[in-house]
């Protein structure tokens, strides 16, 4: 795939995980930052998707991930650094969707 890439991570969490998971997704932007191609990491919470009973609430995160293009995705995705500094994330997570899409275009906002 030719041209900047998204990858779209969905995962629930267990809202007592939610400031763990937070700092973890943190740590690895970061570090994800750092990789050759990659743009930007977001980090978005659903206000409007908890699950469960008050006590055991899951919370939805989005995690989004800009590259410059999917050999680079690619490369950072199947690096066994990855794998160590995203530990966290998965050790927290209750459930779990990647997809990786491909940017069309993008527009600034004026401010």
């Amino acid at each position: 795939m030719a041209g900047p890439v998204r990858m779209v991570l969905t995962m629930t969490v267990r809202s007592e995980d939610a400031t763990t998971f937070e700092a973890a997704w943190a740590r690895a932007a970061d570090w994800a930052g750092t990789r050759p191609g990659c743009l930007r990491q977001t980090l978005a919470l659903s206000p409007s998707r908890p699950s469960g009973t008050v006590a055991g609430t899951e919370l939805t995160y989005q995690i989004t991930s800009d590259w410059s293009d999917a050999d680079r995705f690619h490369a950072f995705e199947r690096s066994p650094e990855q794998d160590e500094v995203t530990a966290g994330l998965r050790m927290l997570r209750t459930s779990v969707r990647m997809e990786l899409w491909k940017i069309v275009d993008h527009q600034e906002g004026a401010s």
